[in-house]
């Protein structure tokens, strides 16, 4: 049996005592990866509904001690499982919410597969964004977008190899090495893989790259952009940066100015 402080959960939002599914997130790509899956499994009903936790990174909230007990690391995604007739459990880190979601909810392999083999090529590429495009474009975003100064070599260490990593995705998805195009990553449907990469993928702009130079990868990333459930999940918590940016030329800026400073801040504190 697992332990964690559930007596700080009570100095949290209300919304920690849900029975059911809590996800406390924000809008990140990260934030958006169990809300796309969440949102599938609403609406083949494989689960009824789930409650949401906006979480500030203004605030610190992430760092608050109820937030922590779930979460140790004091980042989002994290989720809580306020199961019926069990004890409530904890899972951190977007892509084991995604695998704990697939394995308690979608019992009949909607979103994952059934074959071994498949499942493990599904979760091959899943550890291929969570070690590869998130941490090199997170760094290229940092680089480009938040640092007080303009330092090229960090630009371009982390835009040239976030470019080399979906170049990795155009050569899987255009059949260029195995000679077989696909739609999707994995098996033929659209997965765990495909919800865990596209977030990501979807936000190339923020890090200064075009992906328009990945036409194949572009299309994929469409398909999932038109799916209802996707169209959902990026208003979890809030309407997604990338619409609203869309919507408002200006915000870009307010949002790099702000997000400069609370990471700025969130150094200064570490020292």
């Amino acid at each position: 049996m697992t332990t964690f402080n559930r007596a700080a959960l009570d100095k949290g939002p209300k919304e920690l005592q849900n029975k059911g599914l809590v996800l406390l997130t924000a809008q990140t790509p990260n934030g958006n990866k169990p809300a796309y899956l969440l949102e599938e499994l609403k609406a083949v009903g494989a689960i009824s509904g789930y409650s949401f936790i906006p979480t500030s990174f203004k605030d610190n909230e992430q760092k608050s001690e109820w937030f922590e007990a779930v979460n140790p690391n004091g980042r989002i995604p994290a989720l809580l499982d306020n199961r019926e007739g069990k004890e409530p459990l904890r899972v951190f880190e977007s892509a084991a919410i995604l695998m704990y979601l697939a394995k308690a909810y979608d019992t009949d392999f909607r979103f994952h597969f059934k074959d071994d083999d498949l499942e493990t090529e599904m979760i091959s590429w899943i550890f291929f964004i969570q070690g590869g495009v998130g941490p090199m474009q997170g760094q290229a975003n940092h680089f480009f977008r938040y640092a007080p100064e303009k330092i090229p070599y960090g630009i371009e260490r982390y835009q040239n190899e976030t470019k080399r990593l979906y170049g990795v995705y155009e050569d899987h998805l255009t059949g260029k090495k195995d000679g077989e195009k696909k739609e999707w990553l994995v098996g033929g449907k659209y997965s765990l893989a495909d919800m865990a990469t596209e977030p990501w993928i979807r936000s190339a702009n923020w890090a200064g790259l075009d992906i328009n130079e990945f036409p194949a990868l572009k299309d994929w990333m469409q398909r999932i952009e038109d799916r209802p459930a996707t169209i959902a999940a990026l208003k979890i918590p809030e309407q997604d940066m990338r619409t609203r940016m869309k919507q408002d030329p200006d915000l870009e800026k307010k949002v790099m100015a702000e997000s400069s400073a609370w990471i700025m801040k969130g150094n200064q504190q570490k020292k």
